[in-house]
This record gives C-alpha cells, sequence and structure tokens, in this order.
C-alpha cells in the first residue's frame, strides 16, 4: 500500500512539474497555504489584450488592480483603444444622430470572484446633434458613426482612467430614429426602423400601390371620397359667399358666372337659391330690427324733448313769480315807512304766498331737471344697446366667414392628398421615383432610391409619380 501510494504522489509530481516548470516549483510551494484551493482569475478587461494562458492565483492573495498605464494612450480620453476595435460593422448598425444608446457598467469585485452593475453610470444616452452621447462622470463622449462593439472597450478604458474603475461594458441600442415615407403614397408618415429594411418594403408599408387590378376598389373608394369631398367643398363655398354678402349688407351672392355655374352643376340650383333666399331673409331681418331700433330712438328722443320743455316752462314760472315777489317786497318797503295798515297787512300777506309757491316751483324745476337728466339716460343706454348688438352680430358674422374658410382650406388639402393618390394608382411602379435622403454625420446626402437599397435609421423617403400622360395629369388636377 504504501509503494502504491508513493507511486500516485510521483505520478503527480510528474504532472506538475509539466504544467508549470521544474523551475517555478519552489515559488509555487512557498506561497501556497496550506489547504488553499486554487481559483481562476476572471479574464481581463476588453481594453487589455492579453495573450497568455489565464492566471493562476489563491484564495486570500491580493487581486491585483488593471491600470492605464497597461494601455498604450494617445491624447484623449479613449487612448488607442478605438483603434484597437474589431471594425466590421455594417452601416446600419453604427450609431447615428437620434439613437438612444443604454449601457450598463458591471464593476468588478475587489477579489474578482463576482461583478455588480453600476446604476449610478449605467443607463440610456441619445446621440446628440453633434455626435455625442453624455455619461456622468465622463463627460461627451464622440459616438456617432461607432459600432456599439467600438463604444464598449473605450467606455471601459475612460472608466479606469478617469474613476479607477475595473469594469465592464455593454452597450445596445434601446430606440433608434424611424423612417419617414412622404409624397405618393398612401398613408405618408414615420414607420419603425427593423433590421434590413429596404426602399421596396418601406414604400409598401406606406401604401404605394402596385398599379394592377387589386387597386380597383381603392381607386373606386378614393373616387367616392373625393367627390364627396368636392360637394361638402361646393356647399362650403356658398355658405362663404351668403355670410360674406350678409356682412357686407349685399342683396346678390358675390359669386362670378364661372363659380355659380360649377356651384349649379354640383349642387343643383335649388341650393343656390335657397341660400340667396337666406340671405334676404337675414337682411330682412336686420332692416327689421334697424327699424325697431330707429322707432325707439325717436320715442325717446320725443320723452327727452318733452322734458326739456318741461323744465323751461317750469324755469319760465319760477323767473316770473321771482320777479312779482322782488316787486312786492319794493313796494312793501316803499309804503309802510314807519307806519302799518290794513293794506300793508294784505300785501304781506300776499308776500308770504309768493314766497310759499317759489318754493314749490322750485321743487318742481328740479323736478323736471331730473326728468331731463333721466331721458338722456335712457337715449344713450339704447344707443350703446343698438352698438353693442350691431358689433356683436358682426363679429359673428366675422367670425363664421373665417371658420367657413378653414374649413374650405381644409378640405382643399383633403381633395389634394386623395388626386395625389389617386394618381399614383393610375400609374405603375415603373413609373415612380423614390428619393432618399440620409443624414451622415453631420451632413445631408440625397441617393437615388432602388427597391433594394437597405434604410437606415433616420432616412427620408419621397416617393413621386412619374406622369407621363397628359390625360392622367388632367385627371389628378380635376
Amino acid at each position: 500500500m504504501l509503494g502504491a501510494t508513493l507511486s500516485k504522489a510521483a505520478v503527480g509530481l510528474i504532472a506538475l512539474l509539466a504544467i508549470v516548470g521544474a523551475e517555478k516549483l519552489p515559488m509555487l510551494a512557498g506561497t501556497m497555504p496550506a489547504g488553499a484551493q486554487p481559483v481562476v482569475r476572471p479574464a481581463a478587461p476588453a481594453t487589455t489584450q492579453a495573450t497568455g494562458p489565464e492566471r493562476l492565483a489563491f484564495a486570500g492573495a491580493v487581486s491585483p488592480r488593471v491600470t492605464s498605464d497597461a494601455l498604450p494612450r494617445q491624447p484623449g480620453l479613449f487612448g488607442s483603444a478605438t483603434a484597437r476595435c474589431e471594425d466590421g460593422a455594417a452601416e446600419a448598425d453604427r450609431a447615428r444622430i437620434g439613437d438612444r444608446i443604454a449601457l450598463r457598467v458591471f464593476e468588478d469585485a475587489a477579489d474578482g470572484a463576482e461583478r455588480f452593475e453600476r446604476r449610478d453610470l449605467s443607463g440610456t444616452f441619445p446621440v446628440e446633434a453633434g455626435g455625442d452621447i453624455a455619461m456622468p462622470g465622463l463627460g461627451r463622449i464622440a459616438a456617432i458613426g461607432q459600432p456599439l462593439a467600438c463604444l464598449e472597450g473605450p467606455v471601459s478604458a475612460a472608466l479606469g482612467d478617469e474613476m479607477g474603475l475595473s469594469a465592464t461594458v455593454t452597450a445596445s441600442f434601446a430606440a433608434r430614429p424611424p423612417v419617414l415615407v412622404q409624397g405618393a403614397v398612401i398613408a405618408p408618415g414615420s414607420y419603425d426602423y427593423t433590421p434590413g429594411l429596404t426602399v421596396s418594403a418601406v414604400i409598401a408599408k406606406a401604401g404605394a400601390s402596385s398599379g394592377g387590378a387589386a387597386d380597383t376598389a381603392l381607386r373606386r373608394t378614393l373616387a367616392a371620397r373625393r367627390d364627396e369631398l368636392r360637394a361638402l367643398r361646393a356647399g362650403l363655398v356658398l355658405e362663404h359667399a351668403r355670410l360674406a354678402a350678409q356682412r357686407a349688407g349685399a342683396p346678390d351672392l358675390a359669386l362670378d358666372p364661372t363659380d355659380r355655374r360649377a356651384l349649379t352643376e354640383r349642387l343643383g340650383a335649388d341650393r343656390i337659391e335657397g341660400e340667396e333666399a337666406v340671405l334676404r331673409a337675414a337682411l330682412g331681418s336686420r332692416e327689421i330690427r334697424a327699424e325697431r331700433d330707429a322707432a325707439a330712438r325717436d320715442d325717446l328722443d320725443s320723452a327727452l324733448a318733452l322734458a326739456i320743455d318741461r323744465r323751461d316752462l317750469m324755469r319760465a314760472r319760477l323767473a316770473d313769480l321771482t320777479a312779482e315777489r322782488d316787486l312786492l317786497e319794493d313796494a312793501l318797503g316803499t309804503d309802510c315807512r314807519g307806519r302799518c295798515s290794513s293794506q300793508r297787512t294784505f300785501d304781506e300777506l300776499r308776500l308770504d304766498s309768493l314766497n310759499g309757491r317759489l318754493a314749490d316751483l322750485e321743487l318742481t324745476v328740479q323736478d323736471a331737471e331730473t326728468r331731463v337728466i333721466e331721458a338722456r339716460q335712457a337715449r344713450d343706454r339704447h344707443e350703446r344697446v343698438v352698438a353693442l348688438d350691431h358689433s356683436e352680430a358682426d363679429r359673428t358674422l366675422a367670425l363664421s366667414v373665417a371658420e367657413a374658410l378653414a374649413d374650405r382650406n381644409a378640405l382643399d388639402a383633403q381633395i389634394a392628398a386623395v388626386n395625389a393618390q389617386l394618381a399614383d394608382l393610375g400609374g405603375a411602379p415603373g413609373d415612380r421615383s423614390v428619393i432618399v435622403e440620409r443624414r451622415s454625420g453631420l451632413r445631408t446626402e440625397t441617393i437615388a432610391g432602388t427597391p433594394d437599397l437597405p434604410l437606415l435609421p433616420g432616412d427620408l423617403v419621397t416617393v413621386s409619380q412619374n406622369v407621363a400622360d397628359a390625360s392622367v395629369a388632367g385627371t389628378a388636377q380635376r
């Protein structure tokens, strides 16, 4: 048994010598604690290029921190990490302005046995107009045109240089700018970017017609919709003309012969006659209100004139009585001369009577003055009410005219859109031209949009119909 045990030990020693070499055996024996178990150190960060076998360490040994001195550096934040990035990504996988990039930072523990996410450094960062992303603690980092794999290493190296962290960074697209489609399509707008999206795929989503028999039902639907919109527009044109004439006080609709003939064909003569009848009724109602207001004003003027006449009459009577009293007072002062008689007593009683009548007449004059003031105020109040009613009616008519004009303009836009869709349905795919506007860095380039052209996030696709036949162009305009 002892021989077998020695034989096994010899075999293990020979295997250990083959792995580490005979010259390292004393050092290994001196640094390995009793009973310690070997553990494997995690791989070096992405920014280091370890070419040799993984190092062996033991529990309890101090983990050396990887410093930025191990990386050859150039001036700037990233050093030469970007130059060592394996750059073979497709154009669609490179960061563009408008992208939102999710970066997750995982810091290595001190013993190197585990990692934990640094949520204060992780997050979603937009690629701004200058082509940079702004990270907390690091500032602005150039991202435009970089594949995601080429961002992970430099950010990890920057964390080591600026903050002394041994960390692993993962990058992914959180959101990408949509592809915009405009022009001769049924549903222009924005469409989410998906990998491998081509021109033919996006204009198919936008409703570009193939020109075949399958579009017959859609063409009929659009034609019926256009006729409906034209009828609504004709009604708004007629309503607008009636409101404008009503506001101006004109007895007839302000329509030239061409417009009247077109409206008659679209709506019928009865509809136009009905609008004219409505206009005449509105003008008649306005005249009735004006006559009523004028009659009320005449009544108020008459009341004011009567009040003024009564006041003037009372003032004249007051003046006459005042003059008579003054004469009587002078006569009494002359005739008495120190003696009293029955005649004097009669004149004194008459003077007292005149004074009483004067007091009553003064009250009457004051009442007449009050009535004049009230009559004048009533007339002024009536004028203000009439002016306010006229202003409110004119404001309501002006608002109605503006609303009718705005609705007509909106219908014009809808009719133009339907005409564009009908024009698109009238041609074959070969008659269609597509232009792609693409932002390349901070500039914009224009590309001919072939059907199999791969699109990038944020591209603007403009579809136009090449109308070769004059009859098709006339149909689109009508």
